[in-house]
């Protein structure tokens, strides 16, 4: 199991467009295989700031992801208009529940 997370900020100007890309690309992603969550999600409008997490089987998985027109169209779209982004990829080498929960 792998997860991808981090933040993304792009210009404020630019983020209600983004919201409305997302809303239409997510339930393509989330038909993917391999894909158990993805979430683009805007944390703070009035800063551009996009908080970022996806469970995905494993590298190959993600690799197929990436060759999504979709997702080509998506990056073609926002990624020169990243300011700033933190996003990574973490290996998850097990799970267990939330104490008291």
């Amino acid at each position: 199991m792998i997860f991808v997370a981090g933040t993304m900020t792009f210009d404020p100007a630019d983020i209600p467009q983004f919201r409305g890309d997302v809303a239409e690309m997510r339930p393509k992603v989330l038909a993917e295989q391999g894909c158990h969550h993805y979430s683009l999600l805007v944390e703070d409008e009035a800063a551009g700031l996009v908080n970022v997490i996806e469970q995905w089987d494993d590298d190959a998985a993600l690799a197929v992801h990436f060759t999504q027109p979709w997702i080509g169209e998506f990056a073609g779209k926002y990624l020169t208009r990243m300011k700033a982004s933190t996003v990574q990829v973490f290996d998850i080498a097990g799970a267990r529940p939330l104490p008291g929960m």
